[in-house]
């Protein structure tokens, strides 16, 4: 397996990340720039190959070429659902947005 080297970048809209969680199985490059923000599609080729190598170790379903599994990008990425939903919550209780 090769290694790559990717910065992550930190999520740019909570919002669109939670939604496209829940929403989709597998996610692509549209959807990566919700998350994160413009970026271009060679680094969005990069971070979409560090998922393709997770799911390929963990045996993960792949229904689309051009997609990747959300939960495993997700995880790959270091992006805590349950952290960005707890955080999005607690900004709306203190009347900041989120």
């Amino acid at each position: 397996m090769t290694k790559h080297r990717v910065r992550v970048p930190q999520v740019a809209d909570i919002s669109a990340a939670i939604r496209l969680y829940y929403e989709h199985t597998e996610i692509g490059n549209k959807d990566i720039r919700a998350i994160f923000g413009d970026m271009g599609n060679g680094r969005i080729g990069r971070l979409k190959q560090l998922v393709l190598e997770a799911m390929h170790e963990r045996g993960t379903v792949h229904y689309n070429a051009q997609y990747v599994n959300t939960e495993v990008a997700y995880d790959v990425w270091g992006i805590n659902i349950d952290r960005l939903t707890a955080g999005r919550k607690k900004l709306q209780q203190l009347g900041l947005g989120g």
